[in-house]
């Protein structure tokens, strides 16, 4: 059985109640799943936003940290210089650069001589002659540069600086899910941060090089500063939610990430996509990535050697459920306000449905009645809308009906003599009685007629304004309701613009003055408010020829423009209004500028159409220029813009001459 068939043997209650039910369930779950996806868009794009600051910040610390190196190493390597330096100064130096290297935080401290070499080692006195002219800084250096950079160091060259460095750069690589595949189960080297400066004998030359460095590897100082300054206190579940780390490599040498107890997760591995994307690319990370035993809203950004070269990565991030969690408590709260939302207006749909047919299913019922012979039941008046007016209609006609049959009761005890007169009687008050019939079937077709059109937008209507009234003042949804109400009242405006725009009139043409129009029209509006901060200028010429028009539309054209260009500039600028002949003599030309804020090209072709505006929908319905435009070319004229975005608007008005004026100057 067709679906349309069962849907129109259903009670008329039981159709207006599914099709709103039907209609409000599309909107509220179309409504709720944009919101719920706004929701989760906007608190993924300020955690990913809050998430690139923490790397910037991660970043200056970094960069601080090693510039604080490369300060410090050429602040002591110009004390030494003001001490005519020379190989054998170096014991005597020894006691002054131990407590630089103490007070700076130096792992290890150094001089060579002009050809790289060391000749004096703070940690490790008498580890001298080995070659370090291969470190990158350390050639700057002899080369008259002071530089700082993240290098690697070997086990062999840590353990000639301090045999406690190899020791502590040695990290056992720890199984990681999502971390590429490689044999190596240990790693020896280290990722140092070194600086180097020249220096110089009294005379100039350089005379060798000082250079010291920080071992990271299971130094967590720098990583631990960028947690106290952003995440410390912030928890979820037990857990940091942010976390900071150094790789070298992909190798994790520094973190205050913890791995399953109270172990700093140095050992683990990145997951092997941010590896290809920061390490073998030399992009940054910004996605979701796996970090020991959770997913994170991660940054990663490269770490760079002295000539470039990606050695390791810097990272910071943010413990994705700690979102998720905030995300879905904000959904569902959503999804909650908007089900009571719909139970709420199911009850009042219901309620309002069921009091607008009420009264026809009474006039229904009262209609079977009639057909049985029953005239005695009349229906219940309560309402003075289309309804109640039908219901008093029904009536009227019940009583009429009654008052028809008794008549016709009456009639049939009469004498036999008037039996004929009677009889013809009878027969017209039977066509009266059937005529009364036609008109109850079509009250009944005109009551579905008006309750198919008139009754469900007068039910959407009046369940926004009920909607409306019961909605608190801050409620989110006020503003909606209140939004239809004024788009309803817009749409009046515009149509009532839109009769007066199509209406023909006719035009009262006579000479006219088109100088002393432009004058009448100005004074009438000139003491108005808007003209307060308006310096109007006139030039218009005395010489002009009248034109031969209709005086009140002129000055309904006049108006428009003038009070569009007010309304261009804020209320605030210069009006400019002058009139002359056109060059031929047989036209006259009125042109209007202002300072506002003018028209953009691509809308000038437009600004003469029907319902278009610039204005917002709150200042115009957009027909004041499409009636400038009828008026002028009804009298035979043309009227063009010109405009320039932030520098104002002249409206051009162009008219033929009256007839005397022109045959005159032939």
């Amino acid at each position: 059985m067709p679906l349309s068939f069962l849907f129109r043997r259903v009670s008329l209650k039981a159709r207006l109640i599914l099709s709103y039910l039907v209609i409000l369930g599309i909107g509220g779950l179309a409504t709720s799943v944009v919101g719920s996806w706004m929701v989760s868009s906007t608190i993924r794009t300020q955690v990913r936003q809050s998430v690139d600051r923490d790397l910037a910040s991660a970043r200056v610390v970094y960069d601080d940290h090693l510039e604080q190196l490369r300060q410090a190493v050429q602040l002591t390597a110009s004390g030494i210089l003001r001490r005519d330096f020379s190989p054998e100064d170096c014991p005597s130096l020894l006691p002054g650069l131990a407590s630089v290297r103490r007070e700076s935080g130096f792992d290890f401290l150094s001089i060579t001589d002009r050809q790289g070499r060391v000749i004096c080692r703070v940690t490790q006195p008498s580890q001298v002659g080995d070659d370090v002219s291969s470190i990158a800084v350390v050639r700057a250096g002899l080369s008259g540069q002071v530089a700082a950079s993240t290098e690697i160091f070997s086990a062999e060259m840590l353990s000639r600086e301090d045999p406690g460095l190899a020791d502590r750069a040695y990290v056992r690589v720890v199984p990681t899910p999502h971390a590429r595949p490689i044999p190596a189960r240990e790693q020896t080297s280290g990722m140092v941060q070194v600086a180097a400066a020249p220096l110089r004998s009294s005379n100039g030359p350089i005379m060798g090089v000082l250079y010291g460095g920080v071992l990271l590897n299971h130094n967590h100082a720098i990583v631990d500063r960028v947690w106290e300054m952003l995440y410390r206190g912030t928890r979820f579940d037990g857990q940091d939610v942010g976390s900071t780390a150094i790789f070298q490599d992909d190798l994790c040498i520094s973190s205050n990430v913890v791995n399953g107890s109270t172990e700093r997760a140095v050992g683990t591995r990145a997951a092997s996509d941010v590896y290809d994307t920061v390490v073998g690319r030399g992009a940054t990370w910004r996605a979701p990535a796996w970090v020991v035993r959770d997913w994170y809203l991660s940054n990663y950004e490269p770490i760079r050697d002295y000539q470039g070269r990606i050695i390791g990565m810097l990272y910071v991030g943010v413990l994705e459920k700690a979102y998720t969690s905030v995300r879905d408590r904000l959904i569902l709260t959503f999804f909650g306000i908007a089900t009571l939302g719909f139970i709420l207006i199911i009850g009042i749909t219901y309620y309002m449905i069921h009091s607008i047919t009420q009264p026809i299913a009474r006039m229904v019922s009262a209609t079977h009645s009639i057909s049985a012979g029953h005239f005695g039941q009349e229906i219940e008046v309560d309402s003075q809308d289309e309804i109640g007016l039908l219901a008093t209609s029904f009536n009227a006609m019940l009583r009429s009906l009654r008052q028809m049959r008794a008549a016709l009761e009456e009639w049939g005890r009469t004498l036999e003599e008037k039996v004929k007169q009677r009889t013809t009687e009878l027969m017209v008050m039977q066509r009266q009685f059937e005529e009364s019939e036609r008109l109850a079937s079509i009250g009944m077709l005109a009551a579905g007629v008006a309750h198919e059109i008139n009754n469900p937008l007068g039910g959407i209507l009046a369940l926004t304004a009920l909607t409306l009234e019961d909605l608190p003042k801050d409620h989110p949804d006020r503003g909606n309701l209140e939004e239809v109400i004024k788009q309803t009242e817009r749409c009046r405006d515009i149509v009532k613009g839109l009769l007066h725009f199509s209406r023909q009139s006719q035009v009262n043409t006579e000479v006219a003055d088109v100088n002393r129009i432009l004058d009448d029209t100005l004074s009438m509006i000139a003491k108005q408010s808007l003209f307060f901060n308006i310096d109007v200028i006139k030039e218009l010429d005395p010489q002009l020829p009248p034109v031969k028009a209709d005086r009140s539309q002129l000055q309904q054209v006049f108006l428009n423009i003038l009070m569009n260009a007010v309304q261009a500039m804020d209320e605030k600028g210069t009006l400019t209004m002058a009139t002359r002949r056109s060059s031929t003599g047989d036209h006259i030309e009125v042109l209007i500028s202002d300072t506002g804020s003018g028209i953009p090209q691509e809308q000038l072709h437009r600004i003469f159409d029907p319902f278009f505006t610039t204005k917002g929908s709150k200042q115009g319905s957009g027909l004041g220029l499409a009636i400038v435009y009828g008026i002028i070319k009804k009298h035979g004229g043309d009227i063009s813009v010109q405009s320039q975005v932030g520098k104002g608007s002249t409206f051009t008005i162009r008219m033929p001459v009256s007839e005397r004026q022109a045959e005159a100057r032939a």
